[in-house]
């Protein structure tokens, strides 16, 4: 029996995705790197603005750091937004408004209580929520140092002599993972592997960097960036 108990926002997308019409789509453009660290200076790689660890998924950690969600923050006390303004926010930084906010209202449904998406709360968050997390250890509640440093060794190790990796790469450490603990790799989490690998231009190039992948589960914007909106279509061209 598998026992799904992690959440990383960004995972349920392929939940959503292989349940999308996409026949007959184009690519949709999305926002440059320098276009984002130009607004958002604070997920520059080397910020001084630390990443709240608290934040289970490196995408919406990134947004957080970045700032967009500071104003409400500082007016209501608490990190539970409402799914409009994470959606808006995924979007800013290249996530599709159908997706992505589909899954910020799956999220905000499967968390008990609350009207938003808490995203320190992410594990919580029944539908979405998964193990063998690349970046948690199992049952744990926040990002782990020594779980992220192992994920990243194991991706050196697969990389050629250029640093680069191909999808199978991250999918096998991801299986690995799984392996190690016990569980069975969801839906959820075979997501988690093709969004990092689109979002870092994966699908545009053949292939991500080492760097790029450390970069991104350090919630910090990667060196190379799709080019295009990360949606159905993009995720249904990671091989």
């Amino acid at each position: 029996m598998i026992i799904i108990k992690k959440s990383t926002w960004s995972a349920a997308l392929l939940l959503v995705a292989t349940n999308i019409f996409v026949a007959g789509c184009s690519d949709a453009p999305g926002p440059s790197r320098e276009q984002l660290v130009a607004e958002y200076p604070s997920v520059e790689q080397g910020s001084t603005r630390q990443e709240n660890i608290e934040i289970m998924c490196p995408f919406v950690r990134m947004l957080e750091r970045s700032g967009l969600f500071d104003e409400t923050f500082a007016n209501q006390g608490d990190l539970d937004i409402s799914t409009s303004e994470l959606t808006s926010a995924a979007q800013e930084f290249g996530c599709a408004v159908l997706e992505c906010g589909t899954v910020a209202a799956t999220a905000a449904v499967g968390q008990p209580g609350g009207s938003g998406v808490d995203i320190e709360r992410l594990h919580e968050a029944a539908g979405i929520a998964h193990d063998c997390g690349l970046t948690f250890e199992y049952g744990g509640t926040q990002v782990s140092d020594d779980r992220r440093d192992a994920t990243i060794t194991r991706l050196g190790e697969l990389a050629d002599e250029q640093g680069h990796l191909v999808y199978d790469d991250i999918l096998q450490v991801k299986l690995e993972t799984c392996d190690g603990e016990g569980v069975g790799i969801t839906t959820a989490g075979r997501t988690e592997t093709k969004l990092i690998f689109a979002y870092l231009g994966g699908v545009d190039n053949g292939f991500v960097t080492l760097d790029d992948v450390s970069s991104f589960l350090h919630a910090e914007m990667p060196s190379v960036k799709t080019r295009f909106m990360v949606d159905a279509r993009q995720l249904g061209k990671v091989r």
